[in-house]
């Protein structure tokens, strides 16, 4: 396995003028551990070396890592720690921790995409590939929020609406959005292909809902308009179990039933959940589908496609491990991608 970790430092050279220090790391470090969720958090590399003197790689400087040629992360040195006996570990994210800074958008009939665009531009992010979603938001009104937040509730909004699953990652140095029927591997991650433990898990605690409630505000009747859709099988098995948020009052009322039965199709499960522990594959990361099969699982004994939601790649040495989480055996938590 041929691995590369290329440091950039931006500083100044001995006249004033700027420079740029490329240095390859690869030989010093013990271990990588390179992070991916499909919502909500940048892509992570944490890398461990020993140095002696100083701290070697200053904060904000560039990180490249590539596995048998391929780039697999493009980030930015965040965090910096040094125990005593000199081993330091360093912390880098891809260019979506930029997007952890508060900002307000009021936007008209934009998709998707071109909120992503918007907002990338400001803060100067670069931008890929873009698939297009075909769903575009009436209204998109955010006052001091966390624009990460604002990105991924904007995406799960636009799952919800098309029914459709699309990724948003950084494809080692730009934002690429895809969706998901559209990127997996062939890859069997199963019994006898890979995996060397797993934990399987069953819960209807953290994440359903089998009665949605939507609220409006009416400004012109002065009262608050209520939808609710409901299963009342489930209600009977499990009891009552509700989701309850206010929508924008510029909404319809088709548009809010539509919103309050897609919910409800997705939350109305009962959440399984698998952690695998495999030998590494390097192009595995969280979005990705991949075909899972475990005989002692019900739901699982026949090959299944699951969406991949969290991916942990480690390097020591030549060894190579991943963990990946995976939910939702039956339709990726009501959503159909086949």
């Amino acid at each position: 396995m041929e691995k590369s970790l290329q440091i950039q430092i931006r500083g100044k050279a001995p006249d004033g003028s700027e420079q740029l220090t490329i240095m390859e790391y690869i030989e010093v470090v013990r271990e990588i551990e390179f992070t991916t969720n499909r919502m909500d958090s940048p892509g992570k590399l944490k890398f461990t070396c020993l140095e002696d003197g100083s701290i070697g790689i200053p904060e904000g400087s560039s990180v490249e890592y590539l596995v048998n040629g391929m780039k697999l992360f493009k980030g930015f040195v965040f965090t910096i720690e040094r125990t005593r006996d000199g081993e330091t570990s360093y912390t880098a994210y891809d260019q979506l921790r930029y997007l952890k800074s508060n900002a307000s958008y009021s936007l008209d009939n934009m998709s998707f995409e071109q909120i992503l665009t918007r907002i990338a531009g400001d803060f100067g992010l670069t931008v890929g590939t873009l698939e297009k979603t075909g769903y575009v938001f009436p209204t998109f009104l955010k006052e001091d929020e966390d624009c990460l937040n604002i990105i991924f509730d904007a995406l799960s909004e636009t799952i919800v609406q098309t029914g459709k699953i699309f990724i948003l990652y950084d494809k080692a140095g730009e934002l690429t959005l895809v969706e998901a029927k559209n990127w997996f591997t062939n890859t069997m991650v199963g019994d006898g292909s890979l995996v060397t433990d797993y934990t399987y898990k069953r819960d209807i605690d953290s994440d359903t809902y089998n009665r949605v409630k939507l609220v409006r505000k009416n400004e012109k009747s002065g009262r608050t308009d209520v939808y609710v859709h409901e299963d009342t099988d489930t209600i009977k098995k499990w009891g009552l179990l509700q989701y309850y948020d206010e929508v924008d009052e510029n909404l319809n009322e088709a548009q809010i039933d539509k919103m309050c039965e897609a919910y409800l199709q997705y939350y109305n499960r009962v959440l399984q959940t698998l952690k695998l522990e495999a030998i590494g594959i390097p192009e595995i990361r969280a979005g990705m589908i991949l075909p899972v099969k475990i005989g002692d699982i019900e739901d699982l004994a026949v090959s299944r496609l699951l969406l991949a939601e969290k991916v942990t790649q480690k390097w020591e040495g030549e060894d190579h491990t991943m963990q990946i989480e995976v939910k939702s055996f039956e339709q990726l938590g009501g959503v159909s991608i086949v």
